[in-house]
């Protein structure tokens, strides 16, 4: 493996993470091994602090210093980035963006990664949900171990189902692309579907809440027989993946029938997510196969934001943030002069249709100043899919008109 302008995926949740590497010879996604020569791929979503010392370990190692060296275990990682909580590890505060740091830099030490901002082209990090906290602690994480914002990314689960399954073989993706993730007892399902009547092509992923599964293998056979038959229904089927511990062959006898049915793709194992997280860095970053596609999934803004405006004395629409793109990478500033107004008015438009709605700010004990001597700082930045924060500064007018100092916050949802 070459060591110098590395594409990585990294999935990262709760229990266990792992790592893949873009090959450029194979043009594949390759699982990093967590010792050489050995094949296991996962490691614990876990650090470890030694006692009275600043020496941190990762994964596997982690564990094993925790058990026998002393060592403070951290096994609360993943929740503390999604909440955005701080934790005491040996009488000193961590914010989770710190301990996040730590943990990617452990990870891309595996893979021989000792300057990231020399060696890596793109780090594309994966997780079930995404959270607010989460993105702030990341943004800390990659600025803290040498990731340029322009080669740091973040998606969720489904949007990695999504670059996984169009970067496979074309006739694996032709029609509908099922998903069935297992953990221990339970099962989801999720579909991937293209729109090919759109332009871009749109691609939606839809799931299903987790079933339990019985014990008696018998039962647990026809229970993931009846979630298969729900899955399908009429439709047709490219391609299944089954990912994650719980299946079996040894119980799986009528299901394995039925999802090779109708000529269907089978295949099964755990790195679709890691894997699907390095097509996608790559994608950004080189390839841009996917242009002529859109993945709609439950991050994405389906609004435009923007302002009708005097630009060089003439009436024009000014755009803030466009839809199509996921909501923690929508954020604009801009500045802007008040003429004849002691408002800001939004222009609202929906992706799919373009119906234009607008939305007034209300700026309260607004400085009373003559007619275009009012400048204003707009901050916008979406904190979910469909709330927009808006922060409005009043930065006064040169040494004529100070500024009062004066800030304005709105939520703006819908």
């Amino acid at each position: 493996m070459d060591r110098k302008n590395l594409i990585i995926g990294f999935e990262l949740n709760q229990k266990e993470s792992q790592i893949c590497y873009f090959d450029r010879a194979a043009k594949d996604a390759v699982s990093a091994e967590v010792k050489v020569g050995s094949s296991q791929y996962t490691f614990p979503t876990v650090l470890s602090k030694s006692l009275g010392q600043n020496e941190w370990h990762f994964g596997v190692e982690a564990e094993y210093f925790a058990e026998h060296q002393n060592g403070i275990l951290i096994d609360q990682l993943y929740t503390l980035c999604m909440s955005g909580k701080s934790a005491v590890i040996d009488g000193q505060e961590y914010e989770a963006g710190v301990l996040l740091a730590i943990y990617l830099k452990g990870g891309l030490e595996m893979l021989g990664v000792q300057e990231a901002s020399r060696q890596v082209s793109a780090l594309m990090i994966t997780t079930p949900n995404l959270t607010r906290a989460f993105v702030e602690a990341l943004r800390f994480a990659f600025e803290k171990i040498g990731i340029p914002k322009n080669r740091g990314f973040l998606q969720d689960y489904d949007e990695s189902f999504y670059y996984h399954s169009l970067y496979q073989k074309a006739e694996l993706w032709g029609r509908d692309v099922a998903l069935f993730a297992f953990a221990g007892d339970e099962v989801s399902s999720h579909t991937l579907r293209l729109n090919k009547k759109t332009k871009p092509v749109t691609a939606v992923v839809k799931g299903s809440a987790p079933k339990k599964l019985p014990a008696d293998h018998k039962l647990r056979d026809q229970a993931f027989c009846r979630l298969i038959e729900e899955t399908f229904g009429d439709d047709i089927f490219s391609s299944v993946f089954l990912i994650g511990e719980g299946f079996d062959k040894s119980w799986a006898v009528r299901s394995i029938a039925m999802l090779c049915r109708n000529q269907r793709h089978v295949f099964y194992g755990n790195n679709l997510y890691a894997k699907g997280a390095c097509f996608a860095a790559y994608e950004k970053v080189e390839e841009r196969r996917l242009k002529s596609y859109l993945f709609v999934g439950n991050a994405l803004i389906r609004h435009n934001i923007g302002m009708d405006m005097t630009i060089n004395g003439a009436p024009a629409y000014y755009p803030i943030i466009a839809a199509g793109v996921n909501w923690y990478e929508a954020s604009r500033d801009c500045e802007l002069i008040l003429d004849d107004t002691d408002n800001l008015t939004f222009v609202v438009s929906r992706m799919e249709d373009g119906k234009r709605e607008r939305y007034t700010m209300q700026l309260p004990d607004l400085p009373g100043r003559p007619n275009r001597t009012t400048r204003l700082h707009l901050h916008l930045e979406y904190d979910s899919p469909k709330r927009c924060q808006i922060t409005v500064e009043d930065l006064g007018f040169g040494e004529m008109f100070p500024t009062s100092g004066k800030v304005w916050h709105e939520t703006m949802e819908g």
